[in-house]
């Protein structure tokens, strides 16, 4: 009788033959296929639109880190965004401004207990009839 047992020689020896195996297809498709990669189809329209969003990158960016006049009769001028951040936050601290407190609050709230908080109960019968008595009259 012969026992075969599996020694720990060959199970290392396998595992390092199928790595070895995948490897070298990895290595035969890169030298096939990614230096011959053909060109896009659409490689003119990808470039145009590149060309377009940087463009408009570069006019947003410019927008919102330079100065500019909108309008001068009404005196409204376009400022840089960390500029009108720092302001806005000076505003609001100094309390002038869109931020200064108002004569009278626009609204009033009165502190009211549950209790003093009844709804009125509907009877679930009355709710399920029709709201409408609709007659209809028929044309002689």
């Amino acid at each position: 009788m012969s026992e075969t047992q599996i020694s720990k020689s060959n199970t290392f020896l396998t595992f390092l033959g199928c790595l070895g195996a995948f490897l070298v297809f990895v290595l035969i498709i890169f030298i096939a296929y990614l230096p011959n990669r053909p060109e896009r189809v659409d490689a003119q329209v990808y470039a145009t639109r590149q060309v377009k969003a940087d463009e408009s990158r570069a006019a947003g960016i410019q927008k919102l880190t330079n100065y500019e006049l909108i309008d001068a009769e009404t005196g409204t001028v376009r400022i840089p965004i960390e500029d009108a951040i720092s302001l806005t936050i000076a505003s609001y601290n100094s309390g002038e401004g869109l931020f200064a407190p108002t004569e009278a609050p626009l609204l009033e709230i009165e502190s009211v207990s549950v209790e003093e908080l009844k709804l009125p109960i509907e009877d679930s019968v009355a709710a399920t009839e029709a709201p409408f008595d609709i007659e209809t009259a028929e044309a002689e």
